[in-house]
């Protein structure tokens, strides 16, 4: 009888890791924010983000820090114009100097995603959300898996391009509201901006474009409005059975 009630606790915390390993693999399991930066500011500006065929090559990327191994699965963002497709891109940071804002570094991810499928449950894709905002929903095979951890915390940054005939513009967070970082870093050979010239909102109503650390009269950095959520790493999710297990098996010997 011992035997057969260890055998059961055993097989139910199996069953949890099981669960784990399940919920990991799903599409979203229920995803947390790992990210956040908004809303955009009363003028709505935006800063033109779009790759070919385009009229003008355009990118602009922002950078937030990873504290939580695992995978981004949904981005959310705002901005206007309704490409055909969406480019998202990650890059390591290359950290800030005397003479240059930090930056996008090393490109380490790249995909071009599609519309979602209006009867897909699940809707991989980009859609428009409202008339502003935009949500990805990126498939398995596209999840970006970060590698920040509290006591080893990484910076990354993102960049969101229109792919199509006409140009998307990738709206900026209120200026009066607390930022972090450096300013959104932007690049075009087109416009004449080498990689990477940074944004940033001056003391008076319109932005303009500066490279390099805050000129005297700056006063605010320019980010982007951007969420990125995901689940934590599945060894985590599944340390957490593995404690059920412990739990169930300390309950067996009182």
């Amino acid at each position: 009888m011992k035997t057969l009630k260890l055998l059961r606790c055993v097989l139910v915390g199996a069953a949890v890791l099981f669960a784990c390993s399940a919920a990991a693999r799903a599409d979203w399991p229920g995803l947390i924010t790992k990210w956040s930066q908004g809303p955009a500011g009363p003028g709505g500006w935006g800063f033109a983000s779009w790759m070919a065929p385009s009229p003008m090559d355009a990118i602009t990327a922002d950078d937030f820090l990873c504290t939580m191994t695992g995978p981004i699965q949904e981005i959310t963002f705002s901005g206007w114009g309704l490409p055909s497709s969406c480019r998202v891109t990650f890059w390591m940071d290359v950290p800030r100097t005397p003479d240059d804002e930090s930056h996008p570094g090393e490109l380490i991810y790249d995909r071009i995603i599609g519309p979602a499928d209006p009867l897909d449950p699940m809707k991989i894709g980009w859609q428009q959300i409202s008339d502003f905002d935009y949500r990805i929903n990126l498939a398995t095979s596209d999840w970006f898996y970060q590698n920040g951890s509290p006591s080893n915390p990484v910076t990354y940054w993102m960049a969101i391009q229109g792919v199509g005939l006409s140009g998307f513009y990738w709206q900026a967070q209120d200026p009066s509201l607390p930022t972090w970082g450096d300013d959104a870093a932007f690049a075009s050979d087109q416009f004449g901006y080498p990689p990477w010239s940074n944004w940033g909102w001056p003391t008076s109503a319109d932005p303009e474009h500066y490279d390099g650390p805050f000129p005297v009269g700056w006063y605010n950095s320019a980010d982007m409005v951007f969420a990125l959520n995901g689940t934590p790493e599945p060894a985590t999710l599944c340390l957490l059975g593995a404690g059920a297990v412990g739990m169930l098996l300390r309950r067996r010997r009182r």
